[in-house]
């Protein structure tokens, strides 16, 4: 399941929706926090914290741009 994020600004229909048991995982990342109340036990949220050292890291050092990024680090 793909969720954008601004389904977890508070729009009561739609947290009900994707907590009703429906999909087994809703998968997001942490660029925005997500309140208490929009959690829900199916909900894992995933950290970019890696990836934008990483990116950092690259364009500090002049590493050959973001292109080999997710490669580099295990994601295809």
């Amino acid at each position: 399941m793909h969720a954008a994020h601004m389904v977890f600004l508070g729009i009561p229909p739609a947290i009900e929706r994707l907590s009703s048991g429906i999909f087994q995982e809703v998968i997001i990342t942490n660029t925005i926090p997500v309140s208490e109340q929009n959690c829900f036990s199916q909900l894992t949220i995933l950290s970019v914290a890696n990836l934008l050292g990483e990116a950092i890291w690259r364009v500090h050092d002049d590493y050959s741009g973001a292109s080999g990024l997710f490669s580099d680090l295990g994601i295809d």
